[in-house]
């Protein structure tokens, strides 16, 4: 069972104590927690190596990965292999009851992300072998967003061939439903969306600047005009840590009935 992390004022200097009914590893955990919650490691910062943290407190590299993991779990920090273990940055929320487009959530929450286009074409749609059968979107646009200089969503976009006359200056600062919308003079019906946990590729991962063997949230999202074609086709890679999906249900979701087997591509 895991033991919680507390809130009680530990300073870091202090020793462990061996005698304590809490295990080494809950108290540097909570010492950890402590310094985070204070401010001494803001987010985005580096707590201390692993080698360090046994010296200054006489432990094992075992208590301290224990501790590491507790943090983990309980979302106050991040493992990045081979570069440490930092304080974990703020999280965005997307509410999936609304339709709404992934850079409009964004600014909801008063966030004006940073964003850098990777790529407009104006016929790639019709060779990516990722598109969805039967969709006619052949312009592809892909940018990457950042938050304080950090890498935390790639998207891709595929758009109708009319979409080509935005041109990239536009393309770079315009969401893709103000394309649609305002640009194309289109109106969104509804839109499918499917989000699940993915590897990425590697240009993808360099792109986020992870490491390899690393996930991602893949959400998928397919638009609708409100004449029932298909206007927009949508991949947005996320990393995790930084993004939650919420939605409101009426009634008692029947979770395990929804279920359904995973096709194997």
């Amino acid at each position: 069972m895991t033991k919680p992390i507390t809130s009680r004022s530990q300073a870091m200097d202090k020793p462990l104590d061996a005698s304590s009914a809490d295990p080494l590893y809950v108290q540097l955990a909570n010492r950890l927690a402590d310094a985070i919650s204070s401010g001494t490691y803001g987010p985005g910062q580096q707590l201390p190596p692993e080698a360090r943290l046994m010296s200054d407190f006489g432990i094992s590299r075992v208590t301290v990965r224990q501790a590491i993991q507790l943090l983990t779990r309980n979302g106050q920090v991040v493992s990045r292999r081979g570069k440490g273990t930092f304080v974990s940055r703020a999280s965005f929320q997307q509410d999936l009851s609304s339709l709404q487009g992934f850079q409009e959530a964004l600014r909801l929450q008063g966030i004006e992300p940073e964003t850098e286009l990777l790529e407009f074409s104006a016929s790639a749609g019709r060779i990516d072998g990722q598109l969805p059968t039967g969709l006619n979107l052949p312009v592809r646009l892909r940018r990457r967003y950042c938050v304080d200089g950090e890498a935390f969503a790639v998207v891709e976009a595929y758009l109708p061939a009319e979409a080509e006359a935005v041109g990239p200056v536009r393309a770079e600062r315009l969401s893709v439903y103000d394309i649609l919308q305002q640009f194309l003079g289109l109106r969104i019906g509804r839109a499918d969306i499917a989000i699940q946990c993915a590897k990425p590729k590697n240009r993808i991962s360099a792109e986020l600047g992870l490491p390899p063997r690393s996930h991602v949230l893949l959400m998928q999202r397919t638009s609708f005009a409100v004449s029932g074609a298909p206007c927009e086709h949508m991949r947005i890679y996320i990393v995790p840590e930084r993004y939650t999906f919420r939605m409101s249900v009426p009634g008692p979701m029947q979770l395990a009935s929804a279920i359904q087997p995973a096709m194997v591509s």
